[in-house]
């Protein structure tokens, strides 16, 4: 699975770009501005987009989120530290991870979405980490911490 990453902190995108191969993804790049971005999502088609919603050209995240949510096979996962800052329907996105996240939390998240993007759906509950979007928790047909789908 090929993981953009779409934040302007260089160190914390190391951080990302290290848990992604750490769960045995590829990172296809990093952008670290919504053109940047933008063009990246249009050109090569990642699987997964790592979007923070503020980026060093403002707050552009929710928009590079509608826009690749359109895209055929693109998904999208916020990061943010303000969860009310995204619309109701995540844009389109998955859903999000809030920051500041732990190692173990963001690697469950990227295990979990790779999973349910390779299946086609979930066999097991989200992790705690992950706030999913009711749209990608219904399309997936997560089912509730304490349930088993065996």
């Amino acid at each position: 699975m090929r993981v953009l990453i779409v934040e302007d902190e260089v160190l914390v995108a190391a951080e990302i770009e290290f848990l992604i191969a750490e769960a045995g993804l590829q990172t296809l790049g990093v952008a670290i501005s919504s053109e940047e971005a933008l063009k990246i999502v249009e050109q090569e088609r990642p699987d997964l987009v790592l979007l923070d919603v503020h980026l060093a050209d403002g707050p552009t995240g929710i928009e590079i989120a509608r826009r690749a949510a359109k895209l055929q096979g693109v998904a999208v996962l916020f990061m943010t530290a303000n969860r009310r800052r995204l619309p109701d329907d995540f844009a389109g996105a998955i859903g999000s991870v809030a920051k500041p996240y732990t190692e173990w939390g963001m690697r469950g998240a990227l295990r979990f979405i790779a999973e349910c993007l390779r299946d086609g759906g979930a066999t097991r509950p989200a992790p705690s980490s992950l706030e999913l979007s009711s749209a990608w928790s219904r399309k997936w047909l997560v089912p509730e911490v304490g349930h088993s789908t065996h």
